[in-house]
């Protein structure tokens, strides 16, 4: 269940069972999120109640810059909250605004919206997102990785156009 929906404290519950069974079994459990833990319960993100109630050794962020950003929150400044806590950062772009289609551009969600949107998935460095600033933030926090992702391409582009145009630009800024 999303935060807001009445069982968000039984998520937590078996989020921080399942990572102790995997810290059991020698690996760490990351949490990748979406705009949805971006709701505030008591004054406080969702996301921030969850990585309050389990602790760092248990539970690690894979934060999604795009859905950082959708979720009204600077991706840059979120990665620094996180810091050592955030080996893997999504590279993620977009374009347009937060719409009621959204989900349906990663397979959730299939029902007609009310009202379509202009939100799209675009190319790292085709969209709105300040990669240059966001990687920045993600060296200076001790990210391991960063990771491409490209949900349902844009501008008439295949999904090997994307992914190229996202490597090229990230070669064009020394990356």
């Amino acid at each position: 269940d999303r935060p807001g929906n009445g069982n968000f404290d039984e998520v937590i519950k078996n989020i921080k069972s399942l990572a102790a069974i995997a810290k059991g079994m020698g690996m760490t459990m990351l949490y990748h999120n979406h705009d949805f833990e971006f709701v505030k319960l008591d004054g406080k993100y969702a996301l921030d109640i969850l990585y309050e109630e389990v602790p760092a050794d248990l539970l690690q962020t894979e934060l999604d810059t795009c859905w950082v950003n959708v979720g009204g929150e600077v991706p840059a400044q979120y990665i620094r909250k996180y810091a050592g806590r955030c080996p893997v950062v999504h590279l993620k772009d977009f374009f347009g605004e937060k719409s009621e289609d959204m989900y349906e551009l990663i397979g959730i969600e299939k029902k007609a919206p009310k009202r379509p949107g202009n939100f799209e998935f675009r190319p790292v460095g085709s969209g709105l997102q300040n990669f240059p600033e966001i990687l920045t933030a993600a060296e200076e926090s001790g990210a391991e990785w960063v990771v491409v992702e490209q949900d349902k391409p844009s501008m008439g582009l295949t999904p090997m156009e994307s992914i190229e145009k996202s490597i090229n630009y990230l070669k064009s800024i020394g990356y």
